[in-house]
């Protein structure tokens, strides 16, 4: 026979049960709408879903780690070919874990061309961040450190005219990756938030010098 407190608690129990269905069947939808509303947001451009690409889910594991990829679209803009990918991965100080979401954007260049990565400074980076290299622009220094295995390619992709558009962009960092320009961000990509980082991205590749193309560039079949 069934005690007087179990049987008080078993609706609270039946209730509980109900609700945490009722919130996974609700996320799901939401989940579904917000798909659906950036599949109708991203057709306006003439980007269409596709299946994760196998070589820049790559660049995102080695920009991040290990992670899940989510949802893809592919098209173009200005003329370029585009990819943009969400992506999560998970972190752990050994007793907790924390799930994080980003995206990331791939824009094709005319060549592909040796690695160079640009990220944001910080007083963190300076002091663990490894070498970094100093460029004539000291307001370029302060805001972004380079990667490169080659100072003389880095110094004439990153001419005066290319540090003072980043400098009017500080809020894109990206790398080369074969023949694609590579950016990323924080959470799920919106669609009306990419325009702006694509028009950076593309000024970027605007602003790659042509000998830089035809010294350092390899043609990709």
């Amino acid at each position: 026979m069934l005690s007087t407190s179990l049987l008080l608690s078993l609706p609270l129990l039946i209730a509980l049960i109900a609700a945490v269905i009722w919130l996974a069947v609700w996320r799901r939808r939401q989940l579904r709408e917000r798909s659906r509303q950036r599949a109708i947001a991203a057709a306006q451009y003439g980007w269409y879903p596709v299946p994760p690409n196998p070589w820049l889910m790559q660049v995102t594991e080695n920009l991040f780690q290990r992670g899940r990829p989510g949802e893809a679209f592919a098209g173009d803009y200005r003329g370029r070919g585009v990819c943009v990918l969400d992506y999560t991965y998970t972190t752990s100080n050994g007793k907790t874990q924390q799930q994080h979401a980003v995206h990331v954007v791939a824009l094709n260049l005319p060549a592909a061309l040796p690695p160079l990565t640009l990220t944001w400074d910080s007083g963190l980076k300076r002091a663990f961040g490894g070498r970094d290299l100093e460029l004539e622009s000291e307001a370029f220094n302060d805001a972004f450190r380079v990667a490169c295995a080659d100072d003389r390619y880095a110094s004439a992709v990153l001419h005066p005219r290319m540090m003072e558009w980043m400098l009017f962009n500080p809020g894109l960092e990206w790398q080369f990756a074969g023949n694609a320009l590579v950016s990323w961000g924080v959470g799920q990509f919106v669609v009306p938030e990419l325009l702006p980082r694509l028009e950076a991205m593309a000024g970027v590749i605007d602003r790659i010098p042509a000998f830089v193309l035809r010294d350092y560039g390899q043609t990709v079949s």
